[in-house]
Formats: structure tokens, sequence, C-alpha cells
């Protein structure tokens, strides 16, 4: 037996030297740069200049420009070739003398797609890979102002009215399929400065900017903007910015709302009138008499909100709310709790002072210290006699 596996050995050693160089060496996905042909190799990507060879290279949308590289020139030509499976993606020479050539790729899907990179010398050596190609859609960028009941309301590239004090923030979106990082990226609202926008942001992912808080009746303005690069090395950016509309006057109520009372809302010298009527809504269905509008030359209006005594324990709101250019902007809130009653409240339970005659374990042992008792009495009663 020991004979024949010697001779198998040598037969397949034999033919493995046959081959020469044409055997096809698997290389383990290492990082780059590799060694082969007596030199190093890579293939990176032309635009990014991620590597290729163990790694991922992150390219552009469509066909893309990969650099196949050698790092001293050889005598023989090296074929270089990207496949997808089975099938070439592309492929360039080397040849003698020169230290690289351009692999231009088919259009790649957008994502990940593996790949082997091949290298076709005095030997074959297959590394393996991953190309990523990168969809360049530029970020989704709003400005949001806070209203009265706290709610954000959409100021992209519009004006908003608001009274009292309000704040002003950036949502930016990545709307690529890989992370992007902020170049030059800032907002600005009211009198905050430059907001600087840095780090990265994650494919699909929406990041919340804080830019400035304080009263509308300083008239501020916002702007959100800036460029991106992209995991491809592309660049790409977008921007937005907004207004606010600022409103004078006042909006009251004449008693902190509870269960069973009547409460006066009254608007007070509502200025400009870029809102005609306001709505006003008790857990946000509006009461009998809303809306209301508010009447020159002093703009006034007044309304009677009943609060059912039946209400059931929560939070609940009066809110006074406009409608401008399809946004509800709610302008005075006044929220109040509704506490559950004290008899609803869960008592504490008391702690057992005794065992429970109710439970089964208590019961035995009751009977089990009875029948002690009875024989202790038996043995004293036998003694005497």
């Amino acid at each position: 037996m020991l004979v024949v596996m010697r001779r198998l050995f040598a037969t397949a050693l034999l033919a493995a030297l046959a081959l020469g160089g044409t055997a096809l060496i698997a290389s383990p996905a290492s990082a780059a740069p590799q060694s082969i042909f007596g030199t190093t190799v890579d293939v990176t990507a032309v635009v990014s200049g991620d590597s290729l060879l163990g790694e991922t290279a992150y390219v552009p949308e469509g066909s893309v420009d990969l650099l196949a590289e050698l790092n001293s020139v050889l005598a023989f030509d090296v074929d270089v070739t990207v496949l997808d499976g089975p099938t070439t993606l592309g492929t360039c020479t080397i040849a003698i003398g020169d230290l690289s050539c351009v692999v231009t790729t088919t259009a790649l899907p957008a994502g990940a797609t593996p790949v082997t990179a091949r290298f076709a010398g005095s030997t074959t050596v297959d590394f393996t890979g991953t190309l990523f190609s990168v969809t360049n859609v530029a970020p989704s960028v709003f400005i949001e102002w806070q209203d009265a009941s706290g709610a954000w309301v959409d100021g992209s590239n519009q004006a908003t009215p608001l009274l009292g004090d309000t704040a002003v923030r950036c949502l930016v979106t990545n709307n690529s399929n890989a992370a992007i990082t902020f170049d030059s990226f800032n907002g600005e609202g009211g009198d905050s400065g430059v907001v600087p926008i840095t780090g990265t942001l994650e494919a699909g992912a929406t990041a919340i900017y804080p830019l400035w808080s304080g009263p509308v009746s300083s008239s501020p303005t916002a702007q959100c903007s800036g460029s991106i690069t992209l995991l491809s090395g592309e660049g790409n950016g977008g921007g937005t910015g907004g207004g606010t509309i600022p409103g004078v006057g006042t909006i009251s109520a004449s008693a902190t709302p509870a269960p069973g009372t009547t409460v006066t809302v009254t608007g007070d010298g509502l200025e400009p009138r870029v809102i005609r009527d306001y709505a006003v809504l008790l857990d946000g269905v509006e009461v009998p008499g809303s809306p209301v509008t508010p009447v020159g030359p002093d703009f006034d209006f007044s309304i009677d909100v009943q609060i059912p005594a039946s209400l059931e324990p929560g939070t609940y709101a009066i809110t006074v709310q406009g409608t401008f250019e399809g946004r509800d902007i709610a302008f005075a809130y006044f929220p109040f709790d509704v506490a559950q009653p004290e008899s609803d409240v869960a008592q504490p339970e008391l702690a057992a002072t005794g065992p429970s005659l109710t439970e089964p374990v208590g019961i035995a042992a009751l009977v089990l210290a009875a029948g002690a008792l009875l024989v202790v009495a038996a043995r004293r009663s036998s003694r005497e006699v």
C-alpha cells in the first residue's frame, strides 16, 4: 500500500510540474499589495484609489476604470482580468517593460459585486475582492421651524408664520447606498452664526442639526447647505433655506384647563394678517364655534372651550392653529393633565404577620404541629401511669 501511495504522489507531482506556467494558484484574500512574479501587484479603483485585492473598492455607477500595477518591470506580458464568477467584466495587458494597464469594466449593478482579479504571466494567480458601485445621489436637505406646540414645521424654501418663541434645525438625509462625508457643510439660523456640520452619515440615514432658538420677533432666516464626498471618491451636495413671518399679538387662556371647567381662549392684536382663520382644538378635535376669525381693527377673537368632566386620565391640550400654504401651524398651546382618581390607585399590600390559613402549605404546617403536640401529650400520660 505504501508503495502505491508513493507512486500516486510522484505521478501527481510530475503532472503539476508539466503544467508549468499555466498552473492556477488561488491566492488568499489578504490585503494588497500582493507578491507574485518576484514583485508586488495591485488593482485599484481609479477614482477612489481603493484596492480591490482582498478588499472592497468603492467605485462610481456604470462602467469603471481599474488600474492594474506591477512594482517592477518583468520580462513577460501579464494579462489582468476582472471576473464576476465566469463572466469577464474587463481585461488589459501589462506589456513587457511596462508597469501598469487599465481595466475598463462593463456596467456594474448598484451595490456589492464579489469579483476575481486574475493575473496571468509565468503563473496564473487569482485574488478575490469586492466592487461596490455607489449611487451618486444628492442628499435631501430640509429646514424646520418649531411651532407653539413643539411640533416641527417644514420651512424649506418658503416663509413660515410663527408667534412667540421658536427654534430652527437642519435635517439631512443620505440618499446614496453608501456612507457620505460632509466636506464644507454648514447651517445658520437667527444670530447663531455659522454652525459647522461635519462627520459622516450612513446610507439612508437622516441626521438632525439644531441651528438656533429664540423669539420669532427677531425675524430670523435660516439656511443649510454644502458639499459631500461619497465613498466612490465622487462629490455632490445640496441645500435649502427659509424664513419666518413674525407674528405680533397674544393668544391666552382664562384659566388652566381642567375637567368640568370652561376656558375662554382670547386672541388680541394678531398681525400680520396672513392667517385669516384660527382653528381651536381640544385633544386634536375642533370645538364648537371653531374656527374663529380675528375682527378688525383690533383683530381679536374669543371662544369658550368646554372641558368635559368625563375625561379619562391622560395628557390633553387646547391648541390654536392656522393653515398657511398647506401647513398646519400651532400659534398657542395649553396642555393639561387629568390625574387618575385616588380610589383607582392600587394600594400597596400589607406584609404578612402570620401563617395563612387559606394556603395549603399553612394548613399542612398546622396539622403537623397539632400532631406533634398529641405525641408529646401521649408520652407524658404513659410516664405518669
